[in-house]
């Protein structure tokens, strides 16, 4: 990799030694002199052209979108999927702007997404001319300042000598804070020849390593604290996917032979089938007997813990701070005290003493204090579809290898009844809960599992007030052959949001589509199916037809559910966030 290389390459070749293979974003460009233009280092009608054409040529694979806020969920979807990174490239103003509502939730949620911003060229920028895109002040510095509220690290490459060493700082920082990064590139920097020397220094993707002092104490401490209680327990949050620890989890998990449990946002981040897996703990939302065993326990190992409104139903956790060891991305808890302790580190360790030298749990549980999910119920009910009998069956629908990406809201918090099996993965925006999301991340999710070998099915399963935000990722997912698997839950409306305030209100409604037919008219001439799903034996049904499930092509299943049917566990949720909004 001696030499030289365009900046633009440069970045590009780094993300592609990330294991990046796919970058998502909008083009611009009006006439097809466009890039010759660029290329010429002249100012161009749309800033990111000159980039694009560099993508093919670093062995990347450009996977462009309808709009810019369903590329940068589609690149948030990836990287989650790809357990890497994910990029998207827009053009600066608009095109930024309206990719920083997906910027802002990988941000909460901790996913690494490099954003690129094609800029106007330096000379045009120092020349304050007044430029399409600009806000007509001759400055050029607001969207990107705007940016770096959401950013863990951002730039713009105004001088070509220091473009290497600022490309690789942001890398750097956004994987080391797992959040996204930003950098701009103006069109005169872009075709910069550089020195490319850099390019053999590894981008630093793991974190330093403990003091081995301090951890080896930790460890004593977690072990003693384990052993002396009568009650210990595992609860596996969405910190530990985020911060990439579940080989050393599912680890713990199986060497203590603990039970454990996971949160809403930790769904599906450990396997369900396992004996000592407890259920899904979500504050008042929990199954009684499963909340029972949580609360009542007097040791818990809480990894990647996340206490939000979402992932708590409403902060309804009763659990005794005081015998909680807390395991975060740069720090542990013990005894109330913080210790600055990577978390990967310590539970590779404490897997390492636990194999060598096994726990002595004398008075321990006996045995497992709770069934993870209600027994399924015999027979078929007449009648129309229910969200009492749909999510418990969906669990019989989904296999090993599948991936399930998960709309926020009703199907949420519907989830937390379905069995997941062992290996299939899944996620849902639980902190950001931006509506659209799932639609617009399943196509970077479904890229990323096409990428890799082994995945089986592509699922999605939205509602469709929700899929209204984002339904041109449709087009995406046919002409990308992702050949996906669409559940749609029609409730005439925001379910959620009348469980919670205006019941009956027109705020809450959403016009009717025909939603059976959305498929032709989002790609034509590709091979669909669609599907209506009314009563629960018709749910029964399609869920073991055959061919359905061998997902030949891109199949749409509407679901019509009463406008005011919920989840059980919503029911309580909603009342209490209307009887708190009342208060305020």
């Amino acid at each position: 990799m001696s030499g030289e290389t365009f900046v633009g390459s440069y970045v590009l070749q780094r993300l592609r030694q990330l294991g990046l293979k796919s970058i998502f974003g909008v083009p611009g460009g009006n006439s097809s002199d466009l890039i010759l233009r660029v290329t010429r280092f002249d100012h161009a009608p749309d800033y990111e052209l000159a980039l694009l054409d560099l993508i093919p040529k670093a062995g990347l694979e450009w996977k462009g979108n309808p709009n810019e806020l369903n590329a940068a969920y589609a690149a948030d979807g990836y990287a989650r999927i790809s357990n890497g990174v994910g990029a998207l490239v827009t053009t600066y103003g608009p095109g930024e702007l309206s990719a920083l509502c997906g910027i802002a939730g990988a941000y909460c949620e901790y996913v690494p997404v490099l954003h690129i911003v094609g800029y106007p060229s330096v000379e045009i920028m120092n020349g304050h001319k007044i430029m399409h895109h600009s806000l007509g002040h001759g400055t050029f510095t607001e969207f990107h300042d705007m940016s770096k509220k959401i950013c863990c690290a951002t730039t713009v490459l105004m001088d070509a000598e220091t473009a290497a060493s600022e490309i690789d700082r942001v890398l750097n920082e956004m994987l080391y804070q797992s959040q996204p990064g930003y950098i701009g590139i103006p069109t005169d920097i872009c075709y910069t020849n550089i020195s490319s020397s850099s390019l053999q220094t590894p981008l630093q993707a793991e974190l330093p390593g403990n003091d081995s002092g301090a951890e080896k104490i930790a460890v004593a401490r977690i072990r003693e604290l384990i052993e002396t209680s009568s009650k210990p327990i595992i609860i596996v949050d969405g910190g530990a996917t985020r911060n990439r620890v579940l080989s050393e989890v599912e680890g713990l998990c199986e060497v203590t032979k603990l039970p454990y449990f996971s949160n809403p946002w930790g769904k599906g981040a450990v396997s369900e089938a396992g004996n000592s897996f407890g259920g899904v703990y979500n504050g008042l939302g929990s199954k009684p007997d499963v909340k029972e065993a949580i609360e009542s326990s007097d040791c818990v190992l809480w990894i990647g813990k996340l206490s939000s409104d979402f992932n708590t139903a409403e902060f309804t956790e009763y659990i005794k701070l005081d015998k909680v060891i807390e395991f975060q991305r740069f720090w542990i808890s013990i005894d109330g005290r913080k210790v600055d302790l990577n978390m990967k580190s310590v539970l590779q360790k404490l897997n390492e003493h636990f194999q060598s030298t096994p726990l002595k749990l004398e008075h321990a549980w006996r045995s497992m204090p709770c069934t993870p999910y209600p027994k399924l119920e015999s027979g078929v009910p007449s009648g129309k579809m229910t969200q009492a009998w749909l999510w418990p069956r969906f669990a019989g629908f989904l296999q090993s290898n599948d991936i399930l990406v998960i709309e926020t809201g009703t199907s949420q918090i519907g989830i937390n009844e379905t069995r997941f099996p062992k290996g299939l993965r899944a996620f849902t925006q639980t902190i950001f809960g931006s509506i659209g999301f799932a639609a617009g991340s399943s196509v970077g999710a479904f890229i990323a599992g096409k990428e890799q070998a082994g995945v089986n099915r592509n699922i999605l399963i939205t509602g469709e007030g929700s899929l209204q935000l984002t339904i041109q990722a449709f087009s995406d997912l046919l002409r990308h052959d992702l050949r996906p698997i669409l559940f749609i839950l029609n409730n005439g409306g925001y379910t959620i949001e009348r469980v919670i305030h205006g019941l009956r209100e027109e705020y809450n409604h959403v016009p009717m589509w025909k939603y059976g037919e959305l498929l032709d008219a989002f790609g034509v001439g590709y091979e669909t199916k669609a599907y209506q799903v009314r009563t629960c034996k018709e749910w029964d049904d399609i869920l073991r037809e055959k061919t359905f499930s061998e997902a030949p092509c891109a199949q749409v299943v509407e679901i019509f559910l009463d406008e005011l049917d919920v989840p059980g566990a919503l029911k309580a949720i909603g009342k209490m966030i209307d009887q708190k909004n009342a208060k305020k």
